[in-house]
Parts: structure tokens; C-alpha cells; sequence
């Protein structure tokens, strides 16, 4: 709209003030082009969502390849911000992979054969798959269903062969799939008395439009710079439908850019909260 707000230096210094006479101004200039609709106005009696985040330390092979990738690219951030945008966004990448598993940063030099010797192979590089394994073995014999959301789709590869070692039943989507085989997937997953336990997914591809409410667990593998995308994800189980209290787990590296992620993302919470969800459905602002 940029007949009404046509310049953002003269908005931000309007609204630069964050005590509740200048939100309410901020909330009364909105007024008129927001109409907001929220889960629990339409269904009262949906159930609780509980979520946790879970600080996982790197193994001891993760810890090496952590320590290389900054060694290696001591150049790059030692120019500050005078470096390569587009250098530093691909070390956060590579570091982000290193936080997930060692085997994205560099492929085993040899594979076992053996399937309990490669399930102990997959484990000890990465810190959040061994919690994961503990978490699932749990979930599973206490009757839950699982989403497990993931950015990359290379660590969907790799929970996926951990799936099949482990014998758990599972679907898998991602941006990749045709349309038949998502819809296949989900109805699959969503059957009535469906023997799958867990369903993995892409955070992008499989954030909007699907609904598994037949899913009781949701588990953020890593997390999003843009937390809508996270809460989107959550969204496919903590839905209308939905029977039980959806339990959700988010997983976050100890010392690690995951922490900065996941700190970001809560400042951009911080400032939802305050412009959007303090106003209610007729835009009005709440105390």
C-alpha cells in the first residue's frame, strides 16, 4: 500500500516507540486492511500445543568437523562485515549441515555393510540423530505418531535410511514428489488404523496445505531463520481435528550458529506478537 505507507524511514521513526500508546497507533493504522482468523476462535475445544526445545551436544566427530569448517574459512570471517555476503551465507550452510550430520559435510570414506554396524555408523555423527533414536524408541512404545520436519532434503535421506534400519514405518515428502505421490503418502499415513509411525518432511514443502492430525508429536529437526515456516510445520498436527495435546520437539546444537538461529527467531516472535497477535480478529488491540 504504498499510497498510505509510502516511506519506511518515516514509518519506523513514527512507531519506533514500543510502549502501548504508540502499538495501539500502530494496531489503529492496520485496522483497516487486517482481518485475522485464528484456530481457536473457529474450535474451541482444540487441544493444547506444548512445545520444547531440546539442546543437543555435537559428538565428538561433529566437534572436529565443526572446528574445521571455521578453520578453514578464518579468511572469510576475519573480514567482518567488509566479507562476501554470499561467503558467510554459505558457511552458516555448512555449518548447519555439520549441526545435522557429519555425513553432509563429508561422505563416509567407507560404508558398513552390516545393518546394526550402520545404524552405529549413522549415530555417532550426529548428536541429534542419537537423541532422536531415544526419543522415537520412546514415542513408540507409548503408542504416538510422529511428523519430523527437516530444511534439507539430504537429512531426509539419511532419517530415512535410519528408519528402515530401525523397521520403522514411515512416509516420506518432499518438493521433489509428484502430486499423486504426496496425496498417496498422506492417505497412507492418515488411514485408518495405519501401521506408519512416522512421517517425514520437508519444512518448506510440507508446511502449507496438508493436514495429519492423526499425528500426536512433532519434532523440528532444525530450524528456520523465518520461525512462520517452523510454525507453519506444527501447524499439520496441531490443527482442527486434532484429539490429542500435540507435544513438540525442537531440536537445537549446544554452541553452535543453531542458537543464534533459533535466538533470532524468537526476537521476530517478539515483534509478531506485539504488531499482530495482540489485536484481535476485528483488529482491535488487546490488553
Amino acid at each position: 500500500m504504498p499510497d498510505k505507507f509510502y516511506s519506511w524511514p518515516d514509518f519506523e521513526a513514527e512507531h519506533e516507540d514500543r510502549d502501548h500508546k504508540g502499538i495501539s497507533a500502530l494496531h489503529k493504522k492496520l485496522e483497516p486492511y487486517l482481518l485475522r482468523r485464528v484456530k481457536k476462535d473457529v474450535e474451541k475445544s482444540l487441544p493444547a500445543k506444548v512445545e520444547q526445545i531440546l539442546r543437543v551436544d555435537m559428538t565428538a566427530q561433529q566437534k572436529q568437523y565443526y572446528k574445521w569448517i571455521l578453520t578453514r574459512n578464518y579468511q572469510e570471517l576475519s573480514k567482518g562485515v567488509k566479507g562476501s555476503i554470499n561467503g558467510f551465507v554459505n558457511l552458516i550452510m555448512e555449518l548447519k549441515k555439520c549441526c545435522n550430520h557429519c555425513s553432509l559435510v563429508r561422505q563416509y570414506d567407507d560404508i558398513e555393510a552390516d545393518a546394526q554396524s550402520r545404524l552405529q555408523q549413522l549415530l555417532k555423527s550426529s548428536g541429534k540423530l542419537i537423541l532422536l533414536d531415544k526419543l522415537l524408541c520412546r514415542l513408540k512404545e507409548t503408542g504416538h505418531r510422529v511428523l519430523i520436519f527437516s530444511q534439507m532434503v539430504m537429512m531426509l535421506d539419511i532419517l530415512q535410511e535410519y528408519m528402515s534400519l530401525r523397521r520403522f514405518n514411515t512416509q516420506r515428502l518432499d518438493g521433489s514428489m509428484r502430486a499423486d505421490l504426496r496425496k498417496q503418502a498422506l492417505d497412507h499415513f492418515n488411514a485408518p488404523n495405519s501401521s506408519d509411525f512416522c512421517f517425514l518432511l520437508s519444512t518448506r514443502a510440507g508446511g502449507l496445505g496438508i493436514n495429519l492430525a492423526t499425528a500426536d508429536t512433532v519434532i523440528i529437526f532444525d530450524s528456520d531463520w523465518n520461525p512462520q515456516n517452523d510454525l507453519q510445520a506444527m501447524s499439520r498436527a496441531h490443527r482442527i481435528g486434532q484429539k490429542k495435546q500435540v507435544n513438540i520437539y525442537r531440536f537445537v546444537t549446544k554452541a553452535s550458529v543453531e542458537e543464534e538461529i533459533v535466538e533470532r527467531a524468537k526476537k521476530k516472535l517478539v515483534l509478531d506478537h506485539l504488531v499482530i497477535q495482540r489485536m484481535d480478529t476485528t483488529g482491535k488491540t488487546l490488553i
